[in-house]
């Protein structure tokens, strides 16, 4: 992500784009914690509904337990946040066209020729996982004999359901953009910012309330349908109330974007929004053992849906900002683990799980094992990256790219940078690299 700022609040925009390193940063942090969260799941106390592993260990682990429970609560937010800022990004500089192109060849097409190549090895794994366990002997190499309870949660999307569910929004995001534009006639990202309802979500995006707005439709799915993230759906065809779920996320995303102009206003909240976060999740979590174990009804399902949605989006904001808060020089492994992100995100599930079944009956410490589990399929997938993807076909593949470019000259302006940014506040335009994050 570039971002070119102006000497002056009245000054026109620099069209020499200024890296913001913080968001690199964050976008290589979130790619760590999404293999963390699957290496935290065998070693939780009350693991997460319907999600079928293939070890489970002996000793559970308290601090392993609150670990995953908070990634789990607040990182796909965050990623579908970060899509929908990055989309509205790439749809204003590329138009609806190539828009859906470039989404369709990065999300459908590469989801097309992975998803075998991943979740094909997963199968066989998680299949010798619960062998190992002694859940079922299989009868012959044709007719494993598995358990129907196993078997009727074992096929589906696993965690390519993201990109499925991120194709779905970009398609609506692209619709309501050429509607906008055919309907109304004007550039609708002028005639946006200068509606009076888009002048209140301004408002409240560089307010010190915006957390609030939206935890409250989240908090009303989540009661709803906690599975959304206290379980997991393994299917093939999207989940209406995880779709909505998600949806808000990526299009308040996409609403941050429309008022970047105010956006450096979010940092000032960021040490504050993480403290409050932190108290939030204190109090959800002995909320979530309890349905784990009895399922809640009523006032008690209310509140801990509205601590989730609350501690989703005060931890979504705060990392935001925080981010934005970034002055360092650009840190080199950072700014490698955001490029390899996407890649650690298709490959790592099947070495997790391996890694998993593998250290099953190590006698060492089951933070021991959490670490282990982490760190190996961690270092293998960014391995891969760099023996495999990195600066070679493969890579250019993924990016949606038919040549060799250069990183640091590969920006595509996501405004018109001759044009000044109009409103009240300190202005910082935008610009979106070709081989940006998902």
């Amino acid at each position: 992500m570039q971002f070119a700022v102006p000497a002056t609040p009245s000054c026109r925009i620099s069209s020499t784009p200024v890296r913001l390193h913080g968001l690199d940063a964050l976008r290589g942090i979130a790619a760590v914690f999404v293999v963390l969260l699957h290496a935290g799941i065998p070693y939780m106390t009350s693991p997460l509904s319907y999600l079928l592993w293939p070890a489970r260990d002996a000793h559970p682990c308290p601090v392993v337990d609150g670990l995953t429970w908070c990634t789990e609560c607040f990182l796909m937010p965050l990623f579908f946040v970060l899509a929908g800022f990055f989309s509205q990004g790439i749809l204003i500089s590329r138009g609806e066209r190539k828009f859906m192109k470039g989404r369709t060849h990065r999300l459908m097409v590469t989801q097309f020729f992975a998803g075998p190549l991943v979740m094909l090895p997963c199968l066989c794994i998680w299949s010798l996982g619960w062998i190992a366990d002694g859940l079922f002997v299989p009868k012959n190499f044709m007719n494993w004999g598995m358990p129907p309870e196993l078997e009727s949660e074992l096929y589906g999307f696993g965690h390519f359901w993201f990109l499925n569910y991120l194709y779905t929004y970009c398609l609506i995001l692209c619709s309501a953009s050429w509607l906008t534009k055919r309907i109304g006639g004007v550039d609708a990202v002028e005639s946006d910012r200068q509606s009076p309802g888009f002048l209140a979500i301004d408002h409240v995006m560089v307010s010190v309330w915006k957390p609030l707005l939206p935890a409250i439709p989240c908090a009303l799915v989540l009661f709803y349908d906690p599975r959304i993230v206290l379980g997991f759906y393994q299917t093939f065809i999207p989940v209406l109330s995880k779709l909505a779920y998600y949806a808000i996320y990526f299009f308040v995303g996409v609403a941050l974007y429309r008022h970047r102009a105010a956006l450096h206003l979010h940092a000032r909240f960021g040490k504050s929004y993480l403290a409050i976060a932190s108290l939030l999740f204190a109090a959800a979590l002995p909320m979530i053992h309890e349905h784990q174990a009895t399922g809640l009804t009523g006032g008690r399902l209310a509140l801990m849906s509205g601590l989730l949605a609350l501690f989703a989006w005060y931890t979504t904001f705060g990392l935001l900002a925080v981010s934005l808060m970034t002055k360092h020089g650009e840190n080199a492994i950072l700014r490698y683990l955001a490029e390899a992100s996407f890649w650690v995100y298709i490959v790592h599930l099947p070495f997790v799980g391996l890694t998993h079944v593998a250290i099953a009956q190590i006698p060492v410490p089951t933070i021991a094992k959490f670490l282990l589990a982490g760190i190996i399929p961690l270092s293998i997938s960014l391995m891969t990256y760099h023996v495999f993807v990195r600066e070679k076909w493969l890579g250019r593949f993924l990016d949606g790219r038919c040549r060799p470019v250069n990183p640091v000259k590969n920006i595509v302006a996501a405004t018109d940078v001759n044009r000044p940014v109009k409103g009240p506040h300190f202005a910082i335009s935008t610009a979106v690299k070709a081989r940006g994050g998902v």
